[in-house]
């Protein structure tokens, strides 16, 4: 890996992947499709208050150094633009999730940037689950008892929308949310969900009955969470080995209001906000070799019983909107009591 000056002329730096060398070797080579991607841009970098003036206002991006062109088909884009018809769109939606607590609704929380999800198949009975969950406690609440069953309670909570900053105009209004979203066709009705699937079977999301809203009344809370399944799907995220489930998304109603205003103490988006989507993985079941192949084995953390050897495997899930093409990475640890 390394990056290439980009302090004087434009850089246009391509390769090819291993298949696109085959198929030059086999002459039948022919680039039909492109895609374009941000990811190595800062917006935050753009000075209209720059003091030479307006053709400098962008000359801080213009001469970020950019990487290398990459071979691996998961490290092209992972940010890749969108399309839209709309020509006067000032605004489009991210995604982020919800941490906040008082919510009360099942959403949990990271820990050192990882989510937790407890393998109670790989565990040797009730105790050694109930051991895990009182060694995370004090870190951090973890998904549980998601081997081989939709039956949970503990999910990750995402957000959709404008994030414009809690106060800052376009505020997150009913009114700026047909505006600017629904108008705009990009409030997600459901999400794309890949997982790797040598780790985990399926995805469980949000329920036709979940709702997420605040009282414009008195900014009291009133959502009301329940989970299903997803649905598999063919669509391909170009990763080896992972499969991808679609989720429901919600309406996000959190609703900004002047008078008794409390919209942050339920969303991470400060603006108006478009969909709510949950995750929760479906751990694999018979999973006991991939923890040496993939993970980490015999690390030890604190239970109330005194220090617990455990087993673990990162990984990674991808969420994006169907419409809005909104996209977040959920960085999972898959966790048992070690069996060695």
């Amino acid at each position: 890996m390394a990056f290439l000056d980009n302090s004087g002329d434009i850089i246009l730096d391509a390769v090819l992947t291993e298949t696109g060398r085959r198929k030059m070797a086999n002459g039948n080579f022919s680039i039909t499709k492109f895609a374009l991607g941000d990811d190595e841009i800062d917006y935050s970098l753009y000075n209209k208050n720059h003091p030479s003036g307006s053709a400098y206002y962008d000359l801080q991006i213009l001469q970020t150094p950019i990487f290398e062109a990459f071979t691996q088909v998961n490290a092209g884009i992972n940010y890749g633009l969108l399309s839209t018809t709309a020509t006067d769109l000032l605004y489009l939606p991210i995604m982020k999730t919800n941490e906040l607590t008082g919510l009360d609704v099942g959403n949990i929380a990271s820990f050192n940037g990882m989510f937790y999800v407890v393998d109670t198949a790989g565990n040797t009975g009730t105790s050694a689950t109930t051991a895990i969950g009182q060694g995370l406690s004090a870190q951090a609440t973890p998904i549980k008892s998601m081997a081989g069953t939709t039956s949970t309670t503990n999910f990750v909570l995402m957000e959709t929308g404008l994030d414009t900053g809690f106060g800052n105009i376009p505020v997150g209004t009913s009114a700026n949310r047909s505006s600017y979203l629904v108008a705009n066709n990009l409030v997600d009705s459901t999400f794309y969900v890949f997982y790797d699937s040598r780790f985990i079977s399926g995805i469980v999301g949000l329920s036709d009955t979940s709702t997420f809203n605040n009282s414009e009344t008195d900014n009291q809370f009133g959502g009301s969470v329940s989970l299903t399944e997803g649905t598999s799907t063919s669509l391909s995220l170009g990763l080896d080995n992972y499969s991808s489930y679609r989720v429901k998304g919600i309406a996000d109603e959190i609703i900004w209001d002047s008078s008794s205003n409390t919209e942050a103490t339920y969303s991470v988006i400060g603006g108006p906000r478009g969909s709510v989507c949950g995750v929760a993985p479906i751990v694999k079941t018979g999973l006991d070799a991939e923890y040496t192949l993939y993970g980490t084995v015999n690390s030890g953390i604190m239970s109330t019983g005194g220090p617990a050897l455990v087993d673990y495997i990162d990984t990674t899930i991808y969420v994006q909107g169907t419409l809005s093409s909104a996209q977040i990475q959920i960085p999972v640890r898959i966790i048992r009591i070690s069996t060695s």
